[in-house]
């Protein structure tokens, strides 16, 4: 069953995010270049937990519905999917009207109780997909199924290096 959500944009994961992907404090490069994801908190973690949560590793699959807020983004067109891997968390602080989601009762800003921040450092996601910000419909899928029809989702071999994997997610 496919959920609404609402789909944002970040410039740059200089991290390794809040699911321990990197060497150090820097990210993999497949955490700057594939698809991957920093939801807002509760579906992080429905516990609001701030490392390792429950969605770690997990892949979402977003379809575009054809909507997004005016001033918020822009129009792109309907059923256009992609599947994203979790590997970070959106942060509430300065992002409150984005990812302050508490509960799935409770919205965002915006009405959304699901939000998705998209890695876009090497513009996989504006560029590449031609997104700007749409509504998007979300579904769990497998991570290597999905890997196997593009490359560009992180496989559970990849997240198998992080170091939340074997935690609660994955």
């Amino acid at each position: 069953m496919a959920n609404h959500a609402r789909q944002q944009h970040i410039t740059q994961t200089d991290t390794k995010g809040a699911c321990g992907c990197g060497y150090g404090d820097s990210p993999f490069p497949w955490m700057n270049h594939g698809f991957t994801t920093a939801p807002n908190s509760y579906f992080f973690d429905s516990n609001l937990k701030t490392w390792c949560g429950g969605n770690c590793g997990k892949c979402v699959k977003l379809t575009t519905t054809g909507g997004f807020i005016d001033g918020e983004g822009g129009y792109t067109a309907p059923g256009r999917s992609a599947t994203f891997m979790v590997t970070n968390l959106c942060p509430i602080n300065g992002n409150e009207h984005w990812c302050g989601q508490h509960s799935t009762s409770s919205g965002n800003t915006f009405g959304y109780a699901a939000h998705f921040d998209l890695e876009d450092t090497v513009r996989q996601v504006t560029n590449g997909l031609g997104w700007n910000n749409p509504e998007v419909t979300w579904e769990f899928v497998n991570c290597d199924a999905e890997h196997s029809h593009n490359h560009n989702t992180p496989s559970n071999h990849d997240y198998s290096k992080c170091q939340c994997h074997g935690h609660e997610g994955k």
